[in-house]
């Protein structure tokens, strides 16, 4: 996907508190028209965080890898090979972590829901996200703080009750599509579980339904809205 729309751009639609200090964009290099972002980048300084890598043929280099769920277009083993060095760090919930220990380069580190490790300066909490296609325990959401910024990236899931105790938000990361996750009305009420000051639409148009336009309408004034 074209690395783009970075949230430095969107914090000036978010209240003057949301202080920009983060660089995030879907680095995949290539899309079907209306298909967009699973997998995202996001930098601040040196720290470069990959959260679901797919399709990537290279980029800047990882210093942390994110993977909430074992799926093919989440767990891409080539597009983590593509930006995983000796020294990145690769936490994965358990299951993908078994499958990745030993086959990609770097230190993997296995998290289950509930579950807070600090690595490469980040400290990363492991959290609820589930429905029908992901039981609990297949995928998980990740909260972590890059910069000054806190970000959640929902991975597969529906809205939850236990968004509602995520803490504060400053960027949420949140499926759309429908079929496999929440779609566009359900995620705008997860919008307003979370109450982050910046979110984006993820996980639509590439085998799913999914309108950012509409979500973005849904969601209205509770929170800036950036789609990449």
């Amino acid at each position: 996907y074209g690395g783009r729309a970075a949230v430095e751009e969107a914090m000036l639609q978010a209240p003057p508190s949301a202080i920009p200090a983060l660089s995030l964009s879907s680095p995949e290099p290539s899309r079907t028209p209306g298909a967009t972002v699973r997998g995202v980048r996001l930098q601040s300084g040196d720290t470069v965080v990959y959260v679901d890598p797919h399709r990537l043929d290279g980029g800047p280099p990882a210093g942390l890898i994110l993977i909430t769920h074992e799926h093919f277009d989440h767990m891409d083993p080539n597009a983590i090979a593509a930006v995983a060095t000796d020294d990145t760090v690769i936490v994965a919930n358990t299951p993908c972590a078994r499958q990745l220990q030993g086959k990609v380069k770097g230190r993997v580190v296995s998290v289950q829901e509930g579950d807070t490790v600090t690595e490469k300066g980040v400290e990363v909490r492991a959290v609820a996200g589930y429905n029908g296609h992901h039981p609990r325990g297949f995928n998980i959401g990740f909260v972590f703080r890059v910069g000054n910024q806190t970000v959640f990236h929902a991975g597969d899931t529906d809205r939850v009750p236990e968004m509602s105790s995520l803490g504060e938000i400053d960027v949420a990361l949140l499926p759309i599509g429908g079929t496999y996750t929440m779609a566009e009305a359900e995620a705008a009420e997860a919008v307003r579980m979370i109450r982050p000051r910046v979110v984006i639409p993820m996980h639509y148009g590439y085998a799913t339904g999914g309108d950012p336009e509409k979500f973005a309408s849904l969601v209205g004034p509770d929170a800036a809205v950036v789609i990449l």
